[in-house]
């Protein structure tokens, strides 16, 4: 009889999404998410071997573990693919001044804004920084986040974004979600406010490389393409610098107006394209044939008490693979990818469904990680979540509570335990 460190058996739902990535409507049929009842999973090494029905799975593997899902679902790891995890300091009071009704410029003017993060990431130590990363991320397990993406950008300059990567090194571990790292180009610094030629040029010629040379190596580079933030010009030449130098391609974009910088979709291979509220719905169709997911960010939405949303629709008639996120950052801490699919539901007119494969296999998508995570297959990583309810259709019906049981993040329990 084969050997499996674990098994997870009685399984009441296993939506597996099995196909991959799932686009436009296809997100909304159950026919395409691979759904199992009464269902079994077998994982060895930190991998799936093999799942099927519950008394077969038991019968044909001797298992170190076992755990019984008791009729419950069982998903996929959540993938998180935008967040600002690496930072010092906090920004609590600022929330109370927005709705007193002070302006972000207001705010900036008073010290505060993300050059008040700036100040505190770049005074932080990497073995503080490193804590404050690792609690948050232990955090997002329990939630059932089993992938981060993680950006720098609150570091500007060479050797305090270099900081930043430096604090990820010691977050590879068993329980942790794994790491995608990012090199961003967040904003132009306050030393360079009179010279954003130079800013760019030291980003494109210095940060960019050197950043090659750090542990972790950053697998994007993402820029804030925005008004306010880079233009589309100051984008593109920061992008090209980092294909050169082999890094892979997300783009913050037109989050808070259209500058055009959707439009580099057509120009540059862009795994991601992330907000999207004032994307032109002519531009959706645009993302789909290039193989662009879009990136939505719900939770980001509220935190900026932006009335504008992505045009969720058009993307779904486009046919284009859609993710979700939460944009986790000092201005919206929200840890949970839960919350961010119920608000995908109610905001963006979401299914249940739709949430889940977009904050799964479409989310893996994003990082260019399908077929590894995202989804439960032969030879996937054996990241789980054991939800507190018995079908997809209840994510989103029951919200504002945890409803995760369990996690497993290859394979190790995050939450409870084994049998």
């Amino acid at each position: 009889m084969p050997r499996a460190d674990l098994v997870v058996y009685n399984i009441g739902e296993l939506v597996t999404f099995r196909e991959g990535p799932l686009r436009g409507r296809e997100a909304r049929d159950p026919q395409r998410a691979g759904i199992l009842r009464n269902a079994g999973v077998a994982v060895r090494s930190g991998r799936v071997i093999d799942y099927g029905p519950s008394s077969e799975i038991r019968a044909r593997y001797e298992a170190a573990y076992t755990y019984n899902a008791r009729g419950l679902l069982v998903t996929p790891g959540l993938v998180d693919p935008h967040t600002h995890l690496v930072f010092a300091g906090s920004r609590e009071d600022e929330l109370e001044l927005k709705l007193l009704g002070y302006s972000y410029e207001e705010i900036l003017a008073k010290g505060g804004g993300i050059h008040r993060t700036v100040r505190a990431t770049r005074e932080a130590s990497i073995e503080e920084l490193e804590r404050l990363a690792r609690e948050r991320l232990l955090e997002m397990a329990r939630n059932g986040t089993t992938v981060v993406e993680v950006k720098t950008g609150y570091g500007l300059l060479p050797e305090y974004e270099y900081k930043m990567l430096e604090a990820l090194r010691g977050l590879n571990a068993p329980g942790l979600p794994g790491i995608v790292p990012t090199l961003l180009a967040h904003v132009i610094p306050q030393e360079y406010k009179d010279d954003r030629e130079g800013y760019v040029e030291l980003f494109a010629d210095e940060i960019v490389p050197g950043a090659k040379r750090v542990e972790p190596k950053p697998v994007y580079i993402d820029v804030f393409c925005d008004k306010g933030a880079f233009t589309v010009e100051e984008t593109r030449r920061i992008l090209q610098a980092g294909l050169r130098h082999g890094y892979r391609l997300r783009l913050h974009a037109e989050e808070l107006a259209y500058i055009g910088c959707s439009d580099l979709a057509g120009e540059m291979p862009i795994d991601s394209m992330d907000h999207l509220e004032y994307l032109p719905p002519g531009n959706a169709k645009l993302l789909a044939s290039r193989g662009t997911v879009a990136t939505l960010l719900p939770s980001s939405m509220l935190s900026v008490f932006s009335e504008k949303k992505p045009p969720a629709q058009a993307l779904r008639e486009a046919g284009a693979v859609v993710a979700l996120a939460t944009d986790y950052n000092p201005n919206n801490m929200n840890p949970s990818m839960q919350s961010v699919i119920d608000l995908a539901v109610y905001l963006l007119g979401m299914t249940p469904l739709e949430g889940l494969a977009a904050a799964t296999v479409n989310a893996a998508r994003s990082l260019r990680l399908d077929g590894s995570h995202g989804l439960i297959a032969r030879g996937a990583a054996a990241d789980l979540v054991v939800w507190e309810v018995p079908s997809y259709r209840w994510v989103g019906y029951k919200w504002g509570v945890d409803r995760v049981r369990e996690v497993f993040v290859g394979g190790v329990p995050v939450k409870g335990g084994v049998d």
